[in-house]
């Protein structure tokens, strides 16, 4: 009896002992169903909610403004789909999971073409955070383009419009002329011309150089002769550099005819001004072969009172070339005028010209032509 309640006891202290030996171990071991589990959804922070485009045109083109979005939760963050309100509005948006901490982007576009008015169009965003849609927004004011109501801006330059692509200038050798270039912003962005580029003789100057959207500005185009020795026809470039993308540098023409200044002259001295003459204003050489040469004379005369000079000579091809035996031609004099012509590349009648150009005050360009007819 005495031997069975000892072993009793022994079983009972070691069970006790293990049970006290299993709460330790409890004590300094959390349970599994106590250890935090891993977060089911996403945490994200938008950067701006809205978006103000402004005041912009209907015809500068799509409007494009990119929302930053950030994953501020500890599992990667994923823009599901995104439903744009309108067709007006469309999306593009990062497709791979944005890990925690970094920034994702979504892109609204809106197509401001044939919808004048104030507007606010909201973008879906549906992601894999507790509440599954969340919103962002673009807004404006679409104006009417000026660019459909009027004559005035008749060429266009990628975004740029202008009143006139090519200035015509008639000047005296002495004097200046002038004109006005506009130009319009048909974009959404500020249009800034960044360099003009011209020659020596022309100067283009505003007062603004730069045009915010549905706006435009005017720049003055002065041509001065490059000497009191230019006479005819000349044509020259000048180059506006702008920030416009679609077509940067804007190339205007700028032509002129300059003519002598005979106004200083008084009443005794234009009674005794240099009179040119010449024999006949037109030469047909007749039949002439493929790359030959044929010549003739014309003649010159002087029939006023003082020194008649002969400003310049002007061909219309290399074709015809031409050699007179004195620039300067005295009061009744008479002097030759040699023109040599040699066909090329055309098989047929070919017509070119002269122009004499002179100090005659009521005779300054004369125009001489010639002709031929090609045969093989």
């Amino acid at each position: 009896m005495n031997k069975i309640i000892v072993f009793t006891i022994c079983i009972l202290l070691q069970g006790n002992i293990a049970f006290a030996q299993k709460n330790k171990k409890n004590k300094n071991t959390p349970i599994k169903e106590e250890v935090t589990a891993p977060d089911k959804y996403s945490k994200f922070v938008l950067e701006e909610k809205e978006f103000d485009f402004g005041v912009v045109n209907e015809n500068g083109g799509l409007l494009i403004h990119n929302f930053s979005i950030k994953n501020t939760g500890n599992i990667p963050l994923i823009i599901k789909d995104i439903q744009p309100e309108c067709g007006c509005t469309r999306s593009e948006w990062t497709t791979q999971p944005i890990a925690p901490g970094a920034v994702g982007n979504i892109r609204a576009i809106f197509n401001p073409a044939g919808r004048p008015g104030v507007f606010r169009k909201a973008i879906t965003v549906f992601t894999n955070t507790e509440v599954e849609k969340s919103q962002v927004f673009v807004k404006g004011n679409v104006a009417p383009s000026k660019y459909q109501f009027g004559s005035t801006y008749t060429f266009q330059y990628g975004f740029t419009a202008v009143n006139n692509n090519t200035f015509n200038f008639n000047v005296l050798n002495t004097k200046s002329d002038s004109d006005y270039l506009k130009l319009y912003n048909l974009s959404n962005k500020v249009i800034k011309i960044t360099r003009i580029e011209t020659p020596p003789n022309i100067e283009v100057k505003g007062a603004y150089y730069e045009m915010i959207p549905n706006t435009d500005i005017e720049l003055k185009i002065k041509f001065t002769p490059k000497s009191k020795m230019d006479f005819g026809e000349f044509s020259q470039e000048v180059k506006i550099y702008t920030n416009d993308d679609s077509f940067p540098v804007k190339l205007i023409y700028v032509n002129a005819k300059i003519k002598e200044d005979f106004s200083y002259l008084t009443p005794k001295e234009l009674k005794k001004s240099p009179k040119f003459t010449i024999d006949r204003l037109s030469h047909h050489y007749g039949d002439i072969g493929y790359k030959d040469s044929s010549i003739t004379y014309f003649t010159l005369t002087n029939k006023g009172k003082t020194d008649l000079i002969i400003r310049k000579v002007k061909r219309s091809c290399n074709c015809v070339n031409v050699e007179l035996e004195s620039m300067v031609i005295k009061p009744k004099q008479k002097v030759k005028m040699k023109v040599d012509y040699t066909s090329f590349n055309v098989v047929g009648l070919d017509i070119r010209g002269i122009k004499l150009i002179t100090n005659d005050p009521n005779n300054q360009e004369i125009n001489i032509s010639i002709s031929a007819n090609i045969v093989r």
